[in-house]
């Protein structure tokens, strides 16, 4: 049995002797393990569950009851103006180490001290999971920021490090992602993804390195997900393609130049096709190369005509699609496409100055 369903049936076991609905976070407060609940359910325990992480707010709020500094069970009075519930918070410590919690719900004061005390030698299976599965994240953080790094002494010391381990396969997928509208990515929930898959954060960003053998894009999408009530804007996600575990940092370039190519989603490397580019230059240096005068003179006129072309030229040049997709008639599409021509200077019907355009718009 993995540790995540070994897990699961421990909180399953707690809250079966206990009779209260249980909840277990580890020590950042991420959602790893939940009972059923019935009909014993708050706001804060349905958003923690739906959300598999505690809202910071609440997070602020349990701190304040001393949750840190508590070494045995913690009683925790409800607020029925707030719609919350009494409950116990338990911290789950190993060898003197807070490593996570766990919270009962007892809105009617059935669960007492000598309850918890029945369910000790559960209590301590969970802390040792939760503290094997904390030491070993503290080994590999470091190991993967050097990994995805770009000195070359850095990066062979973590690949030594990682496969004495067990830890890197030989060939992997690197993942990024970071909030669509910019700013700290936060912490990835890694209960929700394989155990295999070792997460670190890059700056801002959070990094995935996931083994060759899994779908890299289905478990970016479930990290994205997870991330997904912390940043209303959307996640932004970028994945490589498949690369030697030695080169990964090549991997970490391509996730890197896909999560810049859009805005909030998914976006893998092996699609980018002319957005590939973005893994050789800083984004602001392309701009300048790609934007030639041409360019500079279309991007100051009417934002229609701009889109025009970027539909017109991302549809092959096809007036019936591009019309389509517009919703306009095709005669308009023509009086648009002769006024690109005449504004900017472009010839449509040239391929290299399509060619020239088309580049200005997707990475100018």
């Amino acid at each position: 049995m993995n540790p995540a369903d070994q897990l699961q049936d421990l909180v399953d076991s707690v809250a079966e002797q206990t009779g209260a609905p249980v909840t277990l976070e580890d020590r950042d407060l991420l959602l790893v393990a939940s009972s059923g609940h019935d009909e014993v359910i708050d706001d804060v325990r349905r958003s923690s569950i739906l959300r598999r992480r505690s809202d910071p707010v609440v997070q602020q709020l349990f701190a304040g009851f001393g949750i840190a500094r508590a070494t045995g069970p913690l009683r925790i009075p409800g607020d029925p103006d707030a719609g919350r519930l009494p409950r116990w918070c338990v911290p789950v410590r190993w060898r003197g180490v807070t490593y996570g919690y766990l919270w009962l719900l007892d809105p009617h004061e059935r669960v007492r001290a000598t309850h918890l005390e029945r369910v000790r030698d559960a209590l301590d299976l969970v802390a040792a999971h939760l503290a094997t599965r904390a030491r070993a994240a503290d080994r590999t953080t470091w190991a993967v920021g050097e990994l995805l790094s770009s000195d070359a002494g850095s990066r062979a010391q973590a690949v030594e490090e990682l496969q004495r381990d067990g830890l890197l396969p030989p060939v992997v997928t690197v993942v990024a992602l970071a909030p669509a509208d910019g700013g700290p990515t936060g912490t990835v929930n890694g209960w929700l993804l394989p155990r295999s898959v070792l997460v670190s954060a890059v700056g801002h960003r959070a990094a995935l390195v996931v083994p060759g053998t899994l779908d890299g894009a289905g478990i970016a999408a479930r990290a994205a997900g997870a991330l997904s009530s912390q940043h209303p804007a959307g996640v932004a996600v970028g994945v490589s393609g498949i690369v030697n575990a030695t080169q990964a940092h090549t991997g970490w370039q391509q996730a890197d130049a896909a999560l810049r190519s859009g805005g909030a989603g998914v976006r893998e490397w092996e699609r980018l096709g002319a957005l590939r580019l973005h893994a050789l230059a800083d984004p602001v240096a392309l701009s300048t190369v790609v934007r030639d005068e041409r360019a500079v003179r279309l991007f100051a006129t009417e934002p229609e005509l701009v889109e025009t072309a970027r539909t017109y030229l991302d549809l092959a040049g096809s007036a019936q699609r591009t019309a389509a997709a517009l919703s306009i008639h095709r005669q308009t599409l023509y009086h648009r496409l002769r006024r690109i021509a005449a504004v900017s200077g472009y010839d449509l019907d040239d391929g290299r100055d399509r060619l020239a355009l088309h580049l200005a718009l997707v990475l100018g």
